[in-house]
């Protein structure tokens, strides 16, 4: 039939097109954000994190929880508190307060491996009573527990070698095999589904108008073939 290169031609158009929205789909999740350590705090008789308004400078009292959670973050997703409750009597339990010391409950969440650096192995969380002398501050109560890595402003960088080099570095993670932070999941999960049907809608529409575009122009080449004998 003389209409079959041009239908062949058409539907080549269409699958074209259709390769190109799906290809929309997985990388309309991708994000550009900053993986850095999120600092947070609990005062002394509370259990809720609270976001640090100042770096870990801040004169600490006994019964207080320091928190630091190793995150992604962007415009739309924040810093990940920790996963680990903020629970100061669980654990110090036990550990009486020693006179001219305070206790300090410290957890760091070395976060999530989908959002680890390439070829680094996230460590085990940490929590930790520290013991330090009254009026010590955040950074007294980490270089008691851990190792601590800070660049030259005196921003955190890594504990105990975790990263290895990078320090708050701007990077590009694909949300759709990266868990975004537990504060932002339901959201990013909700607008994903969004992206997702959407895409199939217009998937469904163009394969439908491929569908009938290829049968009107068959049944075209039949006719004129009948009419042609």
């Amino acid at each position: 039939m003389k209409l079959a290169p041009k239908l062949f031609t058409l539907f080549f158009l269409f699958t074209i097109q259709l390769l190109q929205v799906t290809s929309l789909s997985s990388s309309a999740n991708a994000e550009t954000g900053y993986r850095y350590w999120g600092y947070f705090q609990a005062a002394p008789s509370t259990t809720q994190w609270i976001a640090a308004m100042t770096g870990p400078t801040t004169k600490l009292a006994d019964g207080a929880v320091e928190g630091w959670a190793f995150s992604f973050s962007t415009n739309d997703i924040p810093a990940a508190q920790p996963n680990i409750a903020a629970d100061f009597n669980s654990i110090c339990n036990g550990v009486t307060k020693p006179n001219n010391q305070i206790r300090v409950a410290l957890v760091i969440d070395f976060g999530k491996k989908e959002i680890a650096p390439d070829g680094e192995s996230v460590p085990a969380n940490l929590s930790k009573c520290v013991l330090v002398k009254p009026q010590s501050t955040g950074l007294d109560v980490l270089n008691s527990a851990v190792n601590v890595r800070t660049d030259k402003s005196g921003l955190i960088c890594a504990f105990n070698g975790y990263p290895k080099t990078e320090c708050s570095p701007e990077v590009n993670l694909n949300l759709s095999t990266a868990t975004s932070e537990a504060n932002a999941e339901n959201n990013e999960n909700e607008k994903m589904g969004e992206r997702l049907e959407t895409n199939q809608e217009v998937i469904s529409v163009l394969a439908a108008v491929s569908g009938i575009a290829i049968a009107t122009g068959l049944a075209l080449a039949i006719r004129r073939q009948k009419r042609s004998k």
